[in-house]
Order: C-alpha cells, then sequence, then structure tokens
C-alpha cells in the first residue's frame, strides 16, 4: 500500500526491456506509470528510493531481476549508476549515491572487483535509509562480497558509513537514529548489534541468546524482536521472538525445508509483523512442496507481562 491513501499501492513491473514501477487505485483501476523499479518508499509515500535490478540480479541472483540489460554490465563500479532518488507525485527521477563514489570510501581490504548496492529501507520517520553496498574483492566476481552499511538523506546528502568491518547482513531500524544489524565487530564478532546513526556507538543485542543470523523487526511498540534462522543441520529453520528488555526468548517454532530448496531457491521464513503487533506473518515450504504464507497469532505472548 502506498503510504498516505487508502486506495492505492505501488509495485514493480517489467514493460518489454526495461523496469518501471506503477501506482495502481485498486477500486478504480487508474494507475501511472514511474521511469524505475522502486526499492523503499519513504514512510510519508511522497518518495522513493531504487536501484539497477539487472545489476543485482547479476551480482547476487535472486535479488534482482530478470529481462532487462545492464548498460554498466562491465563497469566495476559505474559513475552513472547507483540509488536514484524517484518523486512519486511528479515522477522526477536522479541519481543521488552513484557506485563510483561510495567506491572511493576508503574501507578495509582491497575492493578491486564488482560493485553493487542492495537492501535499501527508509527510517521511521523518513529522513534518511539505509542501503548496503557490496562487492567482490576480485575482479570480475571472484570469492565471497564484503559488505559496508551507510545510510544517507533522501537526496542522498548527509552520507555516513555505520559498518565497515567485512560483513553486514540483515538489519532493521528501531528509531529514526537505531538500526539493528547482524554484523562483524572487531570487539565482538558476528552478533546482532544496534547501531546510533551518523555517531560510531554501537552495542550487542541477545548477547550469548541470539547466536545465529536472522531477518530481524521490531514490534510496532519496540519491545520484541522478531526474527527467525537459516535451516540448522537438520534443515529446520527456527522461528523467535525476544525480547531486550529482559533476554525473554520465545521459541515459535520450527519449520522444514528440504534439501533442494537452496541458494536462490530457497524459501527463508522471512517473519513479518501486523500493524497491530498482534500477528506474525511467515513464508515456508515445510508442508508440501508449494511456497504459502502462514499467520501465528502471538497475541498472548506479546500482551504477557511475565
Amino acid at each position: 500500500w502506498l503510504p498516505g491513501s487508502d486506495t492505492e499501492v505501488i509495485y514493480n513491473d517489467r514493460r518489454g526491456d526495461r523496469f518501471v514501477s506503477v501506482i495502481l487505485d485498486v477500486f478504480t483501476g487508474e494507475s501511472r506509470t514511474l521511469p524505475g523499479p522502486i526499492y523503499a518508499v519513504s514512510p510519508k509515500g511522497d518518495v522513493a528510493v531504487g536501484l539497477n535490478f539487472a545489476r543485482v540480479d547479476s551480482t547476487r541472483p535472486g535479488y534482482g531481476y530478470k529481462g532487462a540489460i545492464d548498460p554498466g554490465a562491465d563497469k566495476l563500479h559505474p559513475a552513472d549508476d547507483g540509488i536514484y532518488a524517484i518523486d512519486l507525485h511528479t515522477g522526477e527521477s536522479r541519481l543521488v549515491v552513484s557506485l563510483d563514489q561510495i567506491a572511493s570510501v576508503p574501507g578495509e581490504g582491497p575492493m578491486r572487483g564488482k560493485h553493487w548496492f542492495n537492501h535499501l529501507l527508509f527510517n521511521p520517520d523518513g529522513t534518511r535509509f539505509v542501503f548496503l553496498h557490496r562487492w567482490y574483492r576480485q575482479a570480475p566476481m571472484k570469492g565471497r562480497w564484503r559488505t559496508r552499511m551507510f545510510t544517507a538523506q533522501p537526496n542522498g546528502e548527509g552520507l555516513h558509513c555505520v559498518a565497515d568491518h567485512g560483513m553486514v547482513s540483515h538489519f532493521i531500524w528501531r528509531s529514526p537514529q537505531q538500526i539493528l544489524a547482524w554484523s562483524n565487530e572487531p570487539e565482538t564478532g558476528a552478533r546482532f548489534h544496534l547501531y546510533r546513526d551518523t555517531t560510531d556507538h554501537v552495542e550487542v543485542i541477545g548477547e550469548a541468546i541470539l547466536k545465529r543470523d536472522g531477518h530481524c523487526s521490531y514490534s510496532p511498540d519496540g519491545k520484541w524482536v522478531l526474527t527467525d534462522t537459516y535451516p540448522d543441520g537438520d534443515r529446520m529453520q527456527t522461528l523467535m521472538l525476544f525480547r531486550p528488555a529482559d533476554s525473554k526468548l520465545v521459541v515459535l517454532g520450527k519449520f522444514y525445508l528440504s534439501p533442494e530448496h537452496k541458494g536462490e531457491y530457497r524459501c527463508d521464513l522471512h517473519p513479518r509483523w501486523s500493524r497491530d503487533g498482534k500477528y506474525v506473518c511467515i513464508d515456508s515450504m515445510h508442508i508440501g512442496d508449494k511456497r504459502q504464507m502462514y499467520i501465528l497469532d502471538v497475541s498472548g505472548i506479546v500482551d504477557s507481562v511475565e
């Protein structure tokens, strides 16, 4: 749903050999097409940020889109490609952060391979957005990629490197100034870290309890962290709730994922909250061989004072 509207949705589409986004009124059928696909929409619904999904598809299959040509495919970090902002009222689009710009920001280790951006997300008040900068250590694409996490204002100004120690995975904004992320820090290793944007402040969340990477998100009231895991040795994916205030952990369930569903064809749980914080929705293939969406009632847990 487009923020601020009770009738419009926004979605990405392909028209011929190019990607676009469409704003559709689900009741009247009226629509308008924007010049590029979107990745994240601001909470006010006035601006969106997007990137080159063809480049993402070539660097990280399963996260981009197929069917379009990447004009900068042979370039490691083109100056005319990166993150663009789209005015959702006028359709005007402009590049706000280029790959060449970010590649020129010094970091740990060599950056000789191909660069790309991924995982864009606005903060709760829409004043800043976060994104991941990824690259392969060598050209063209050899070995595992490395990652840095940046934030910026919607116009690309106020650029800040939040995390720069090789690995940042899933993340979520806790507040307009705080970001929870599974990442690597020299003193604590791979953990869920809570960062304060535009500063060097960082702290560990769920020490000795949340030991594995997962798709994390905060409940609407900010009291609970919902997260999951990738399949363990028995191919079970664990879904859990964690309350930082007292380190309470509740395992909601474990879901089987067959061995043939891996790589870009896997099915992560991708847990997310209902807007009232009473329910959790997941994707799963634990029954039969089909992707399905399941809803879990967690009201009895999140409303408990124990």
